[in-house]
């Protein structure tokens, strides 16, 4: 119970260290709800008859643009290109076109998934453009519960993305709170159960997270495994000295995801391949216990 206190008080620090004003600290302490919210893309597009093929057609464009002009093979973000890009004008003309978006349109769960996680990551890089951050999102530490997207008639934060929908309403991490009414009209955009998978493919503009990538319907199954796979491999080790699994801190956050600690286990040694498989194996079986590691708000930038 300590150590967990300790740790707590510790990430606080983290957040308190970086947030660039008195005011915008404050922000964090207020419910989200009571919150301004930052729309991105809620000047009218000008295409805003444009078909459901014409948006994906544009969405497509701007995601090959983004892994062309501002992601390295690493998925480390070029912020300082994008900000005097065309790809940064092309994606606040992109982003309009999702109020043309009927969301309630996508009824399977793959569609529904890829769509909400390709949408969080450009949302983000989005939001640390539009909001000036330079070093960390923590520089407006109430970043995930303001900045939004209209899609459609529904505006949706990132929190919202994450937690309401892809979650299912799952409580916050932080707040332990749901974000969505039980009337909540977006509540109905959610997946039919929630992938835990999706946390090796969520990209919060920050060092800790998985790089970014963007998903297809069509092979999402696939390119969540090779995500997950990938995050086990990278993030992951065992420390025999100390008799620990050291994890990334977002197994802990979204625990109950995964099916608590025993699930976590499971899910580490069912994403882990040869050596590292059988050293997972071998130190479950021997009792060690799990730890954390410490989460790096740091932009996800290019050196």
């Amino acid at each position: 119970m300590a150590d967990s206190w300790i740790r707590n008080l510790r990430d606080a620090g983290d957040i308190l260290k970086r947030a660039r004003s008195p005011v915008e600290l404050a922000k964090a302490l207020v419910p989200n709800q009571w919150l301004a919210r930052k729309v991105l893309n809620d000047e009218a597009p000008a295409a805003s008859s444009a078909s459901p093929t014409e948006i994906a057609q544009a969405l497509r464009k701007l995601r090959n643009q983004l892994k062309t002009e501002a992601l390295d093979e690493d998925g480390q973000v070029d912020y300082a290109k994008l900000r005097s890009s065309p790809t940064f004008a092309e994606m606040k003309r992109t982003s309009g076109l999702l109020q043309a978006i009927d969301p309630g349109e996508m009824t399977d769960d793959a569609t529904r998934t890829a769509f909400w996680i390709n949408l969080y990551n450009v949302l983000a890089i989005h939001g640390v453009l539009a909001l000036g951050i330079r070093a960390s999102v923590m520089e407006v530490p109430s970043f995930f519960g303001v900045v939004a997207y209209r899609v459609g008639d529904l505006v949706l934060t990132l929190d919202e993305i994450e937690n309401g929908v892809l979650r299912r309403n799952a409580p916050h991490p932080a707040t332990s709170s749901r974000l969505f009414d039980d009337d909540d009209p977006r509540l109905a955009l959610c997946p039919s159960y929630v992938d835990p998978r999706i946390h090796a493919a969520l990209v919060c503009a920050s060092t800790s997270c998985p790089p970014v990538a963007f998903y297809e319907a069509s092979k999402l199954d696939a390119q969540l495994e090779l995500a997950a796979l990938n995050y086990v491999a990278t993030d992951v080790e065992v420390d025999d000295a100390n008799r620990m699994v050291r994890i990334p801190i977002t197994f802990r956050y979204y625990e109950s995801d995964f099916g608590r600690a025993a699930g976590v286990r499971l899910f580490l040694v069912e994403h882990a391949r040869g050596a590292q498989r059988e050293a997972l194996e071998a130190a479950f079986e021997d009792g060690y216990e799990l730890d954390y590691h410490r989460y790096d708000w740091s932009l996800n930038s290019m050196a």
